[in-house]
């Protein structure tokens, strides 16, 4: 049966230890920035954030801001860096930017932030929902122009590259085999460009993992827990 519960347990819906004042606001965002980093693989030197509606309104007092360039540098829900995170980032030289954009969300959600970022020659853009108690959805992740267009909850397994795609599926057949408990995979091409996102019902181990990242070496991965 595929999972369609948006929430794991109840501890997704009370929240996770962190720096406050609001679950949806400060931990949600903080997850929402660390999933665009994981997408990334790097630490951004760019960064551009559009926020809409409830998150447009409120990002400022609720420490919005702060909490999604924390988790854009790594940091946890309850790591006290958060109220000096975009400090931290212009020290480091990083470009930020902030933007209330108007209208409706392009999210479906109230709390929703695009996260665009650029690190090298590679640009990402991930597009998030805080939904409560620190839970996110991701709705689209971009890649150097291609796209998947998802609505879903972590954990993800995000898979993308140039190989065939007969690779990726051998890839995720090799997942199955390894005992990997895939709920749902959403796959999207752009030329000779692929990416597949694979919502799992539980993070996968790290032993699997590896394995799968050293018998596929032409693909990338990005495992977003």
């Amino acid at each position: 049966m595929a999972r369609t519960a948006d929430y794991r347990s109840a501890f997704d819906v009370i929240g996770p230890i962190m720096v406050g004042p609001s679950s949806s606001h400060t931990a949600g965002a903080v997850r929402i920035g660390s999933a665009a980093r994981t997408v990334l693989g790097a630490e951004p030197e760019k960064i551009h954030i559009s926020y809409y509606e409830s998150f447009a309104e409120t990002h400022l007092g609720h420490g919005t801001d702060l909490a999604i360039i924390a988790g854009l540098l790594d940091f946890e829900t309850e790591d006290p860096r958060i109220k000096n995170s975009i400090e931290i980032a212009k020290e480091k030289g990083i470009e930020i930017e902030f933007v209330e954009e108007t209208g409706t969300s392009i999210g479906d959600h109230p709390n929703t932030a695009l996260v665009k970022l650029d690190a090298g020659s590679k640009h990402v853009e991930v597009l998030g929902n805080s939904i409560g108690g620190g839970t996110i959805k991701l709705r689209s992740i971009h890649i150097n122009g291609a796209c998947v267009v998802m609505n879903h909850t972590l954990p993800l397994l995000v898979l993308y590259g140039n190989s065939e795609m007969s690779e990726f599926n051998d890839c995720i057949a090799r997942m199955y085999d390894l005992g990997v408990k895939i709920n749902e995979e959403i796959k999207s091409s752009l030329n000779d460009y692929h990416i597949i996102a694979i919502q799992l019902y539980k993070p996968i181990k790290n032993e699997a993992y590896e394995t799968i990242r050293n018998e596929y070496p032409n693909i990338e991965f990005s495992n977003i827990v």
